[in-house]
């Protein structure tokens, strides 16, 4: 396609990719203008120019992508077409220059022709920047693998240096997308296994710290039930001594008491020792004076009683008195 006026398109038309340059057309030259602003060689326009003398011009070529209607993406610039003009008066000229464009027309159309392989490798090259763009996760698409496999063989085969350019360039997107996400896989899997690693050392450190309450708990059990058995050892020790002393305190009252009931004893024999002497020698002396009474008595009754017998009429006879 060529542009005999550059801006100022229609507005549904979209022109991308390089600034196009227009047509050069010298002064005292007339043609038929386009209403778009552009030619498209696949349409076969006609161009007629008016010159009152000899002119030139020359027509920058451009390869475009034609993705939907009104839509065209520049991508490579082709070797301007020269086209020189003479005076329609001169006949011979004339028909001399009117072979020469049709020439140039007729090998433009045959460049057209045997740049379908360029065009589809330039939507190739759009296809594998819209995927390439999409992509955010490994492993890609068989799409985009098979442009890409695509484009390294055109790679090999084209020489048109600015597709050439375009395909290296898109190659170099794709390494470097892959290198991303690489790094961006790599580093959520880092991520991940750090994740898990802090998971797991925080379920380890939750384990650790049950533990360590557990066994706390565990050993604080364990001396309040040592200081528990060693207040009872201690408190038994105690209690022993202070059963042994209380059971010393009490034997030794307990032998104070028996001794003195011992004594009491004693002394209880010894007065009842001396009230039974006492009252054996009472007995004793009051037997004595009731003998010595009674033997008294009796020898004084004895006495009078012999005397009583002397007298009654000098017979012996017993008087009881």
């Amino acid at each position: 396609m060529f542009f005999d006026r550059t801006g100022n398109y229609n507005k549904n038309v979209s022109i991308s990719g390089m600034v196009p340059k227009s047509v050069m057309i010298p002064s005292g030259v007339q043609y038929n203008h386009s209403s778009e602003g552009y030619f498209v060689i696949q349409d076969s326009p006609i161009l007629i120019f008016k010159t009152a003398g000899k002119a030139a011009i020359d027509i920058p070529l451009y390869l475009a992508h034609h993705p939907k209607k009104g839509k065209y993406t520049l991508f490579s610039k082709c070797q301007d077409l020269h086209i020189k003009l003479v005076p329609s008066d001169n006949s011979i000229k004339s028909s001399s220059a009117t072979r020469t464009m049709q020439q140039v027309v007729t090998s433009t159309s045959e460049t057209e022709a045997d740049n379908t392989e360029l065009i589809k490798t330039v939507e190739s090259i759009n296809l594998a920047q819209r995927l390439i763009e999409e992509a955010d996760k490994l492993p890609f698409s068989e799409s985009l693998l098979d442009e890409i496999n695509y484009l390294r063989q055109q790679k090999r085969n084209l020489t048109e240096n600015e597709v050439l350019s375009g395909i290296t360039d898109i190659l170099n997107k794709y390494e470097d997308k892959k290198r991303l996400l690489e790094e961006k896989a790599s580093a959520e899997q880092l991520a991940i296994q750090q994740q898990a690693e802090e998971k797991a050392r925080q379920e380890a450190a939750t384990i650790q710290a049950q533990n360590d309450s557990i066994a706390a708990a565990k050993q604080l059990q364990a001396e309040k039930a040592q200081k528990r058995s060693m207040w009872m050892i201690i408190g038994g020790v105690t209690l022993a001594v202070f059963g042994f002393i209380g059971n010393q305190i009490f034997q030794h009252f307990r032998n104070i008491r028996n001794q003195r009931n011992m004594m009491e004893m004693q002394q209880s024999i010894a007065n009842q020792a001396e009230r039974e002497a006492k009252r054996r020698v009472r007995n004793a002396t009051r037997a004595t004076s009731s003998r010595m009474a009674n033997n008294i008595k009796t020898k004084a009754s004895e006495a009078a009683n012999k005397k009583a017998s002397q007298k009654i009429n000098g017979k012996n006879k017993n008087l009881s008195i």
